[in-house]
């Protein structure tokens, strides 16, 4: 006959177990892996894998390469807001990795960024260096995706504000086949981007010598942050906005999808990602896997609401940014 001791030592056991089950029955179905990519000076940088908990799969997955926001100057590939997101892409059959990389501008002089063109240089170095690192991810889940079972050819690029610069600039990068482009194999393009409140940095006007994959661009008209628009100066550079980008992408009759939000600013950069995810995975399914050929343009608004200041000089994108 069992004694009272051991009874309840049975029922704590019990009761031990059905907490662990009630909590593995709520918590994510989705595996987490973190993997050390690249050592740069005193730079350690890592990526995050994450990918719904099954069995392996047959057929390699498409993946998605997230860039985190932050200005160049900050910022964590593991915000926790940005984690539902990538369990919901995981969810629905994407292996996702969010990357570090170097934030440039932390580093910059000061005295430097006083000036305008102190600024635009020490950008353009900022963007250049993220677009490095984020090759270097990139190439590392080349190397790795049979290990992985990915799909390299289903590789999408994607991030928020800085990290949507990033993505966006590699994908021009490629298309133009620049030095940073050689970390990669041969004839190597993203098949898809998806932006939140992005540019690309250029000193001219956009020039595509190859057409980019399709474009997926979240922005808000009244950005002071990342410009809607652009925010150049002749002979300095800057930065070309989703709007501008668009029109680019109408006149090379390539495939793309435009989210415009009126009258809201650098919210953009994040908001997607809990209110659009759907609008994402439908263009991920259809211009990304299937190829199919579409502009889309969404025009997001509120009725009868008053406009928003939407004239930003230079300057003001660049006192927005110091003041990240």
């Amino acid at each position: 006959m069992m004694n009272k001791k051991h009874f309840y030592s049975l029922l704590v056991v019990f009761a031990l177990s059905v907490m662990a089950c009630a909590k593995a029955a709520v918590s994510s179905g989705t595996d987490k892996e973190t993997i050390i990519f690249a050592v740069k000076g005193q730079d350690t940088l890592r990526l995050d894998k994450y990918q719904k908990r099954e069995p392996q799969a047959v057929s390699p997955k498409p993946v998605v390469l997230f860039a985190f926001g932050g200005g160049f100057k900050a910022g964590e590939r593991d915000r926790k807001d940005y984690i539902p997101f990538f369990e919901f892409l995981a969810e629905n059959g994407y292996v996702v990795v969010s990357t570090d990389y170097r934030p440039a501008l932390k580093k910059a002089d000061r005295s430097q960024l006083a000036s305008v063109q102190g600024f635009v240089a020490s950008l353009q170095n900022a963007i250049y260096t993220a677009v490095e690192d984020f090759f270097d991810a990139t190439h590392y889940i080349i190397k790795h995706s049979k290990d992985w079972n990915v799909d390299i050819n289903q590789m999408v690029a994607s991030g928020s504000s800085a990290g949507a610069i990033t993505a966006l600039q590699a994908e021009y990068e490629l298309c133009n086949r620049t030095e940073l482009t050689k970390r990669l194999p041969d004839a190597f393009h993203y098949a898809g981007v998806v932006s939140f409140a992005g540019a690309i940095c250029n000193l001219g006007s956009l020039q595509w010598k190859e057409k980019p994959c399709p474009l997926m661009m979240f922005h808000g008209d009244a950005d002071r942050t990342v410009p809607y628009e652009k925010a150049v100066i002749e002979g300095l550079g800057g930065l070309w906005g989703s709007a501008h980008i668009v029109k680019q992408l109408v006149g090379m009759g390539t495939s793309y999808y435009f989210y415009n939000v009126e009258n809201r600013g650098h919210v953009i950069a994040d908001s997607p990602m809990q209110n659009n995810k759907y609008d994402v995975l439908s263009f991920l399914y259809n211009q990304v896997l299937k190829k199919q050929k579409q502009a889309i343009v969404t025009n997001e608004c509120v009725p009868g609401e008053a406009p928003a200041k939407k004239d930003f000089t230079l300057t003001d994108y660049i006192r927005e940014n110091m003041n990240e």
